[in-house]
């Protein structure tokens, strides 16, 4: 497997003691194509400075009054695994890999990919990293996945936002884009994880896109959960390994899309109950097909690629136009439920149905021909996600790390597009 060349962190020493220069936070490395490395410099790094330039850039609203936007992710845990996909805008740049060493202000060295914006992550990475201050703290400050040197592994998901959830406004005192970065540089494991966030709380923002909420998957060697907020309260979702995998105490296994798990624990997931009580749930067509897929795969790097293969979301959806109507239904924000009934829509047209599945499932079948013109007719079957920024889906990268080794395997790409073929090796610094 190819493997990145890292090297040890030299402080500037000339730079840093300059009055009024900022000082050199870190050395980068092209990758490949538009993936870049940064080595952070930890004795410099200010999470704080990062966390709350986040919260002024991005905000948060104390309620939500938004329609459900579109969000993706998928994320499960099989064997000594961690698996991920990012699903975002295409686009035609990749990440940025973030080591950070143990330093000062960084109690555990890690690694982690920052995959934002064409604003953010593409911006920083064609200028080098020469950016401005603000930009170089939310880089740092907002990554979206990564392991440290105990084996903890996190990952942010989205959950799109549904009437009557509680917002933790301008009282909230962590980023939600910001929790990743807090809990790899400070846990130890998932209780400590854990801990640390009780401690905090956590400000949901629009996370770029209107009325969202996020949630988390967090592994350690013993144990997975997932994080989640409910009515501003957290809720801890844990699963634990038993001889068949990673299950809930309720059965469930260790996977997380975008809705919420702690709903799932309520409800059977995709149950006529389960959408009554999360009538935004996403990503319940991806879980079911993880959720085949885990009790005979194998506990390899390879066969977790071939999990997160079979839910990519562009050629998983585009090529073989699966009926993701969970996912397609909320992006269009073409269905509901009022004082009439459940209902979906075509066009102007009101269709009244018995309940939030066939809600779905209708909008989805009926608007399903206009909504692939769409598709095709700007980028065709499209093989190659080298392409310019817009508003349609493609996982933007799968990673899969090894909690054991404490080690990432990355393809940017969801065409697994590099110049060897092979995963790119994330390691940690030491």
């Amino acid at each position: 497997m190819k493997k990145i060349i890292t090297f040890a962190f030299i402080a500037v020493a000339a730079v840093c003691c300059k009055k009024n220069v900022t000082p050199d936070y870190y050395q980068m490395v092209p990758v490949q194509d538009n993936t870049a490395l940064a080595v952070w410099n930890p004795d410099e790094f200010d999470f704080e400075t990062g966390n709350k330039e986040l919260i002024a850039k991005y905000g948060a609203l104390e309620e939500m009054k938004a329609k459900a936007a579109a969000g993706a992710c998928t994320s499960w845990r099989n064997g000594d695994f961690h698996g991920r996909n990012l699903d975002w805008y295409q686009a035609n740049y990749g990440c940025l890999i973030i080591q950070m060493p143990k330093g000062k202000n960084v109690k555990h060295a890690n690694v982690a990919l920052a995959n934002s914006n064409k604003t953010v992550t593409q911006e920083f990475i064609k200028a080098g990293g020469k950016v401005s201050e603000e930009l170089r703290n939310i880089i740092a400050a907002s990554v979206v996945d990564g392991i440290n040197d105990a084996g903890v592994a996190i990952n942010i998901n989205i959950v799109p936002h549904q009437p009557g959830d509680y917002y933790i406004g301008a009282d909230g005192d962590l980023c939600c884009q910001a929790v990743a970065r807090y809990v790899l540089d400070n846990a130890g494991s998932v209780e400590e994880a854990i801990d640390l966030l009780r401690g905090r709380k956590v400000r949901q923002s629009i996370v770029a896109l209107a009325g969202d909420q996020t949630h988390y998957m967090v592994s350690d060697p013993n144990v997975t959960a997932v994080i989640e907020w409910n009515n501003g309260e957290m809720t801890v979702t844990t699963y634990r390994q038993n001889e068949n995998g990673w299950f809930s105490i309720n059965g469930n296994p260790a996977i997380m899309t975008n809705f919420f798990d702690f709903a799932g624990e309520k409800y059977p997931v995709g149950s006529d109950e389960f959408f009554n009580y999360h009538p935004t749930a996403m990503g319940v067509e991806r879980w079911l097909t993880v959720k085949e897929q885990l009790p005979t795969a194998e506990k390899t790097v390879a066969a977790n690629f071939a999990i997160a293969q079979s839910v990519w979301y562009f050629k998983g959806l585009m090529t073989d136009k699966k009926p993701w109507y969970t996912d397609n239904a909320v992006a269009g924000t073409g269905y509901g439920k009022d004082a009439q009934g459940w209902y979906y829509m075509i066009g102007d047209k009101r269709v009244d149905v018995d309940n939030a599945t066939a809600a779905m499932q209708g909008y989805w079948a009926d608007n399903m021909e206009s909504y692939w013109a769409t598709y095709e007719k700007e980028f065709g079957v499209m093989d190659d996600p080298h392409v310019a920024s817009n508003t349609y889906w493609e996982t933007s990268h799968t990673v899969i790390y090894d909690i054991k080794n404490k080690v990432g395997y990355l393809y940017p790409f969801e065409n697994a597009y590099n110049k060897t073929g092979e995963p790119i090796e994330l390691t940690i610094l030491q």
